[in-house]
């Protein structure tokens, strides 16, 4: 029995091994094309085989698969010593569909970034220095105290009207309180085109937060690249200060909304002030349509190709919908299903129903939002923005993922920035003065 035992054994033994040899035959062949194909993109996209190979490796750590841990052990034989973090979102995004289409090939494989122009110019080494417009901040208190330019809305039974007037530094602005039938009416009038999601973005402001520079380069990002006719500021309070005073001096179609904040949401009291953002940007949206954007959200080019869908959202780096950048029409379909998901609000919860939500909600109806999967919407990684230069030449915006980097944030200004050698510095530079280079002294 004990040599019928041990033959049996070793009969298994062999068979597993023929087995393995064969599994690892045919991985081997897979491994060869991603490799070939990975080679041919790396002639468009440097260093995507470092890329691919690390990034495969990531995944797989807490996978169970055989099959797929075996590639990963023969891949990590292959890899170089040191790697290089996240390059480029265009790199990001062909990794994406690298490791979503096993079955991609040169053949099949299409571009996203074909008829993409790149922005930021074809020098991302950061060794050259330009000419920068030079700011102080006495330059900049005075000319916050001079006239500026500000929208003046008037609504009748039969018309609207929207005029561009001169104020005075300390003539009040015209205010209107949310919800405003006056304004749904100037924004079907002024900011509807024919693309289906209205040219006008939306920001909120809860609370006696300190506005700083990095809120103004955001407002100057959305004002300067997507053009709007109208820039909705909603707020319980306003907020103050040299960087305020700027932002109304330098951008003149902002139009002031005061809000009474949300208390509840289904008979629950909000705990948190961040939840009172999340319900109350649906809410506008459903009113008005348009582009939510948080105050740390930066626009680096257009938005309008997305504006002929129902609404669009970005896949963030950790796997989960971005809220911080929401595209939508008025009366969005995903936009109330969402809404009607705060009928299980959990005041405790962080972000389930925010981000978590809608994430669930676009598995659930795929067929009313647009998810934009590729990596140049809310990506990179928040680490990337601090720690080195991520190319951003093929981004159509950058979240930058501010807590736990407030006080470097606040330390940023006009002279400061000029010497700022990370992400944020590069495109906060493009944003303010339309070149991301270092500044000479």
């Amino acid at each position: 029995m004990r040599k019928v035992s041990k033959l049996r054994g070793a009969c298994a033994s062999l068979l597993i091994g023929l087995i393995f040899m064969i599994i690892v035959k045919i991985l081997m062949e897979s491994c060869s094309q991603q490799q070939e194909f990975a080679a041919y993109l790396n002639s468009s996209y440097p260093n995507l085989v470092k890329f691919y190979f690390l990034e495969q490796n990531k995944g797989l750590k807490n996978n169970t698969n055989f099959g797929r841990n075996l590639v990963s052990v023969i891949r990590r034989k292959m890899m170089p010593a040191k790697f290089l973090q996240e390059e480029s979102c265009e790199i990001e995004t062909a990794l994406y569909y690298l490791r979503n289409h096993k079955n991609i090939t040169i053949e099949n494989y299409e571009d996203p970034f074909a008829n993409f122009t790149p922005i930021g110019g074809d020098d991302w080494t950061f060794s050259s220095t330009v000419d920068c417009l030079r700011n102080s901040s006495t330059s900049i208190l005075e000319k916050s105290n001079t006239e500026r330019k500000r929208p003046y809305i008037g609504c009748s039974e039969n018309d609207v009207y929207m005029n561009l007037i001169h104020l005075s530094s300390g003539s009040p602005d015209q205010v209107f309180q949310f919800p405003s039938n006056c304004l749904k009416r100037v924004v079907a009038k002024y900011c509807k085109d024919n693309l289906t999601v209205p040219n006008i973005v939306h920001y909120i402001w809860f609370g006696s937060l300190s506005f700083e520079f990095m809120h103004f380069v955001s407002f100057l990002s959305a004002y300067k690249y997507q053009n709007p006719c109208m820039i909705l500021f909603f707020h319980d309070m306003l907020p103050s200060g040299i960087w305020w005073n700027l932002l109304r001096q330098t951008v003149p179609n902002i139009v002031l909304v005061r809000v009474i904040t949300p208390t509840h949401i289904s008979g629950r009291r909000i705990k948190f002030i961040q939840h009172k953002a999340d319900i109350f940007r649906l809410q506008i949206l459903k009113e008005y349509g348009g582009i939510y954007l948080d105050t740390d959200q930066y626009i680096l080019r257009s938005l309008d190709e997305f504006r002929n869908n129902e609404c669009t959202m970005g896949m963030a780096h950790d796997g989960t919908v971005g809220s911080a950048l929401i595209i939508a029409a008025r009366n969005s379909r995903f936009i109330q299903k969402w809404i009607e998901s705060y009928r299980s609000y959990d005041p405790k919860s962080w972000g389930g129903n925010s981000v978590t939500m809608a994430t669930k909600l676009t598995e659930t109806f795929p067929a009313l939002v647009r998810l934009h999967r590729h990596h140049c919407m809310f990506f990179p990684h928040g680490l990337v923005l601090y720690n080195q230069n991520y190319k951003w030449s093929h981004s159509y915006a950058i979240h930058i993922f501010k807590n736990g980097h407030i006080n470097m944030l606040k330390s940023i200004d006009f002279d400061t920035v000029r010497k700022l050698n990370n992400t944020i510095g590069a495109f906060f530079r493009y944003i303010l003065h339309g070149n991301k280079e270092l500044c000479r002294k």
